[in-house]
């Protein structure tokens, strides 16, 4: 979707700061436009536009071109001109116009895409309105009109919910997925690009996007293979790189303790000794003073392998984190439990027993009035 980086809204406290400087900035523009005339040179180049400036050997003229992109002011030698045309105060109006007019035609429609609602307010009102309130007999004035109907109306689309993508209206959801396929599509061609050039890590940061879209099922299936032999690869060379620099923090190390030998050794033959010639102090100064440069320069040497291989480490961890994530797959769903298998044959059992106590409801009394009998003797004793 196409944005614009400019709002016309402009808060109040900004207005209120630049209006006296917005207010000097008029009134020094206005002798600019005060005189609109016609410059015909003598080699017949005719310039129409307004007259700024004027001595006795020049004069000065604002012109424009391209329908306003262009703006220059000329300064022109008297002697070239051959004739000053002043205009009529209706020719300046209708010279006005048109540039008003050719500035409008900066605002056009994008046929493959949509703006925001906010940019269609702002030209409607700021632009095409505006051009018809300060020149309402415009001859352009119908086409004016058709332009503010034709914004209205895309207008009125976007705040429907459409979106404008490859010049076709759609649903915001529905052009939600197709941005969504072609911004994933993009990806895994510049991934696969990238593994091409061996720039492997890079590639993996593009492809974890594609393997985590939500609703792109066919981009995720062609991303994953890819995504996951592309993290081997990568886990692969950088172990190695890990190994060597293992070796090389190592051999540093050594040359570091090499060094402090060395070191110690130039400071014990520097201790002064009875007799001892200033020549031999010098020296023993000297060696001492090189056996801590290449200590130094062994220390830095150990701190810059050190870096690298953490740096190796750091990047591992981080590829075997990237590799072992989950991907998010869409939950099916629910579906209703079928009935329980066991119902139609509780529903049989009790039918059964109902049946049966029909059948002996004499049997079933007498054994009652038997119990309750023996139940009151029982009771009584």
């Amino acid at each position: 979707m196409n944005t614009w980086p400019f709002k016309f809204a402009v808060p109040g406290e900004i207005v209120r700061r630049a209006l006296p400087r917005l207010l000097v900035t008029a009134l020094a523009l206005g002798p600019c436009y005060a005189r609109a005339d016609t410059v015909k040179l003598k080699d017949g180049t005719v310039l129409e536009g307004n007259i700024t400036d004027e001595d006795k050997t020049t004069v000065s003229i604002y012109l424009e071109f391209a329908k306003g992109t262009i703006r220059e002011t000329r300064r022109i030698n008297k002697s070239e001109i051959a004739e000053i045309v002043p205009w009529t105060p209706e020719q300046r109006s209708a010279w006005q116009t048109k540039q008003d007019y050719q500035k409008l035609q900066r605002y056009q429609l994008d046929p493959q895409a949509n703006y925001l609602v906010e940019y269609y307010d702002q030209v409607i009102d700021n632009a095409f309105r505006e051009f018809l309130s300060q020149h309402p007999d415009s001859p352009y004035g119908s086409n004016v009109i058709a332009k503010i109907i034709a914004w209205q109306a895309e207008r009125d689309l976007v705040v429907a919910g459409n979106v404008k993508f490859h010049g076709r209206w759609s649903p915001a959801a529905e052009a939600a997925q197709q941005i969504g396929r072609q911004r994933g599509g993009q990806l895994l061609q510049q991934a696969r690009g990238l593994v091409s050039q061996g720039r492997l890590e890079s590639a993996i940061q593009l492809l974890q996007l594609v393997v985590h879209m939500d609703g792109q099922p066919d981009l995720v299936s062609q991303a994953k293979p890819l995504f996951d032999s592309t993290c081997q690869q990568a886990t692969v060379l950088l172990a190695r790189q890990r190994q060597k620099l293992q070796v090389d923090v190592s051999s540093a190390q050594q040359r570091v303790e090499q060094a402090r030998r060395a070191l110690s050794t130039a400071e014990g033959s520097q201790r002064p000794t009875t007799g001892g010639s200033s020549a031999a102090t010098t020296q023993a100064q000297s060696a001492v003073n090189k056996a801590r440069g290449d200590l130094d320069a062994a220390q830095n040497q150990l701190r810059q392998v050190k870096g690298r291989l953490d740096d190796v480490e750091l990047r591992l961890r981080t590829l075997t984190s990237q590799a072992s994530e989950p991907i998010a797959v869409q939950a099916p769903k629910p579906q209703p439990e079928p009935p329980q298998a066991h119902s139609s044959d509780t529903f049989e059992t009790l039918a059964e027993i109902v049946t049966w106590m029909k059948q002996n409801w004499i049997a079933i009394i007498i054994i009652g009035v038997v119990f309750l009998f023996l139940l009151s003797r029982f009771v009584k004793d």
